[in-house]
This record gives C-alpha cells, sequence and structure tokens, in this order.
C-alpha cells in the first residue's frame, strides 16, 4: 500500500504530516492486500479568512474493485484528516464485504459425472 499526501497550500505541518500517514495506515492497512494504493490531497478553500475551509480528498485505488473516494471539511486540519480517515476505512471494509458476499452467492455447478 503506497500512501501519497498531496498539501496544496502548504498547511501540513511536518506533525501533520505524520499525524495523517498514522491515521491512514491505521484504518487502512487491514485491507493492504487489497489495496493499490491511498490519495489524500489537503487543501484551503478560502485562504487566510478562516472557517469551515480545509478540506481533504482521500481516494483509495482497489486491485479488484471500484475507487472509493471520500471528501470532507472542517475548521482544522486534524480534525479534517483524522474523519477522512476513519470514513475511508469503514467505506472500504464496505465494499470489501460486499464484494466477498458476491463472491459467495455464485452458485458452484456440480459436474454431473462427478461423485457427491
Amino acid at each position: 500500500m503506497t500512501i501519497t499526501i498531496i498539501d496544496r497550500n502548504g498547511l501540513l505541518t511536518d506533525e501533520l504530516w505524520k499525524f495523517a500517514e498514522r491515521r491512514l495506515y491505521f484504518a487502512l492497512s487491514r485491507f493492504d492486500s487489497r489495496i493499490k494504493r491511498v490519495s489524500l490531497v489537503v487543501s484551503d478553500q478560502n485562504g487566510p479568512r478562516g472557517g469551515i475551509d480545509k478540506s481533504c480528498r482521500l481516494t483509495v485505488t482497489l486491485k479488484q474493485a471500484n475507487d472509493v473516494v471520500i471528501a470532507e471539511q472542517d475548521s482544522g486540519m486534524e480534525a479534517c484528516i483524522a474523519r477522512v480517515a476513519e470514513r475511508g476505512g469503514r467505506s472500504v471494509s464496505r465494499v470489501v464485504d460486499r464484494a466477498q458476499r458476491i463472491d459467495r452467492a455464485k452458485p458452484k455447478f456440480l459436474d454431473p459425472l462427478e461423485e457427491v
């Protein structure tokens, strides 16, 4: 699993960068064998004016399923990263569970010449 973090406005300090990596790894590491790459893009929508304008967009590219894309906005970058990582972990879990249910539901055809 490759984690890529893109900081559009220079918002992330070294501590926030490590925090983001740690949260993403914690939320997604159990699906490591199913994930190709993880991309987190952080930006500030309206610059230094403040308000609920820090945004995070998480894209998880899975090996045998559709991409999972989560977007969040918050007034604080740490809360935004934590929330997007949590939602990303739950969403990937849902996609993986759904794929496993579909695989188990497929009927297995028996060979009429084979003994049961």
